[in-house]
């Protein structure tokens, strides 16, 4: 994943949670910090995902048509 791209994830992370606080207070509207504090959530799982993926940078390069046999 980018760098920029990881970067905004990350600030766009921090901005839902910190709405949905704001908003989770009595007065507020909670059925929308819930929704918040959900895609907050769900960009923090595709920054995690993004990282597992990611590829080793050092080792062997197998190539698909080598692995077939």
């Amino acid at each position: 994943m980018d760098d920029n791209l990881k970067q905004k994830l990350i600030d766009h992370r921090a901005l839902m949670q910190a709405r949905a606080a704001e908003l989770a207070t009595p007065d507020g509207n909670t059925d929308i910090a819930a929704l918040m504090s959900g895609i907050a959530l769900t960009l923090e799982a595709l920054l995690v995902v993004a990282e597992e993926s990611k590829t080793p940078r050092s080792g062997p390069t197998v190539e698909a048509a080598d692995q077939v046999q």
